[in-house]
């Protein structure tokens, strides 16, 4: 396998693995990725129309270029085990309590396992973050990823069963392992597709379907729905992972455990610990950064231009931001990054974005 190869094949597990990154590659009318428990449905889940051109299947074995099939040794699904690409990748797998921990020594898949110990965990990492500012070092490591997000209140308009399939050792398919069964070998992706969606519908919160299996229902979307800052919570870990690269450390995050402007949190609304779609600041003793999710861009900024951001984003306009600033200050910042490109109010387009 060269290397363009394996990186689309890294890109097509991760994005399994999370539930809410992008495939290298999409097919038309089949599932992205699919993994099989166990290789002799290969003939099934290809004979059913779920791959197709440009699928990638993961199973154990050798590799099957003409079938869209790259072996693999190990497990994707079992916490504590390992999966190897070609001795050229490699993935740890690991339930959610005990990544704290661990040793991060390269691409970690971190997987919600059961309600009481990893789901507990995860919730109180969430609290954390938001009463204290503080976030859980593996969950902001570069090369760290939590599983099945969409479940876990995070915004992922791209999970579903044409983002990714798993067929289990009994035949039973969801869109990963934890999650409850769609169908079984023989079920076509529209049905699949069309369990999927009945179940988000019957559901409060996405995603229903993901940790199914592991999560009861009523229990899952009453915690999170107790929590309406964990959507942008995956947010904050998404930015404080990409500033982890570039070696920045020391960050706060805006609305999580305080703000960098005096007297914002008291009085002014806070949507910007609430919609994940919108940039984040962060800071640090020295500068200010905005994160913007769309595009996974950085800005570094002064603090004053920093709380001038703060201000827009906590209170949706340059008229009430002006409240905690001087206008002047908050109007030549809005301009800034309009140009750029980057709403920090909800009124404004995002000039240039996709």
């Amino acid at each position: 396998m060269d290397r363009a190869e394996l990186r689309r094949v890294k890109q097509n597990i991760m994005s399994w693995g999370t539930g809410n990154q992008p495939p290298s590659s999409w097919p038309a009318e089949a599932a992205a990725t699919i993994s099989l428990a166990d290789r002799t449905h290969l003939a099934d889940v290809i004979g059913t129309g779920l791959a197709g051109d440009g699928t990638i299947i993961l199973a154990t074995g050798d590799h099957d270029a003409s079938r869209g099939v790259v072996g693999i040794d190990g497990s994707l699904a079992e916490p504590g085990t390992e999966l190897s690409v070609d001795s050229d990748f490699f993935l740890q797998t690991q339930d959610y309590a005990s990544s704290r921990f661990m040793s991060i020594l390269g691409p970690t898949l971190i997987r919600i396992g059961d309600l009481d110990d990893d789901f507990e965990a995860f919730l109180a990492d969430v609290d954390q973050a938001v009463s204290e500012g503080v976030f859980p070092e593996f969950a902001i490591a570069p090369a760290v990823r939590i599983a099945d997000v969409p479940a876990l209140g995070a915004a992922s308009p791209l999970d579903g069963p044409g983002l990714r399939l798993h067929v289990d050792r009994d035949g039973a398919i969801s869109t990963a392992p934890g999650g409850s069964a769609l169908g079984h070998l023989g079920t076509g992706l529209a049905d699949l597709v069309a369990a999927w969606e009945k179940a988000n519908a019957a559901s409060e919160l996405p995603c229903a379907v993901c940790l199914g299996a592991v999560l009861p229902e009523a229990e899952r979307t009453a915690r999170l729905g107790e929590r309406p800052s964990v959507a942008r919570y995956f947010t904050a870990l998404d930015a404080l992972r990409t500033l982890t690269v570039n070696d920045i450390a020391g960050l706060r995050v805006s609305g999580f455990g305080g703000r960098i402007t005096a007297g914002l949190a008291d009085d002014d609304p806070a949507e910007d610990v609430v919609d994940p779609t919108l940039p984040l600041l962060m800071w640090t003793a020295d500068r200010g950064y905005v994160y913007e999710p769309d595009r996974r861009r950085v800005f570094t900024v002064d603090h004053t231009a920093a709380q001038a951001v703060e201000c827009l984003l906590a209170t949706g306009s340059p008229e009430l931001a002006a409240r905690h600033l001087p206008g002047s200050t908050v109007t030549q910042v809005n301009e800034f990054f309009t140009g750029a490109g980057v709403a920090l109010t909800p009124a404004q387009p995002k000039v240039g974005a996709r």
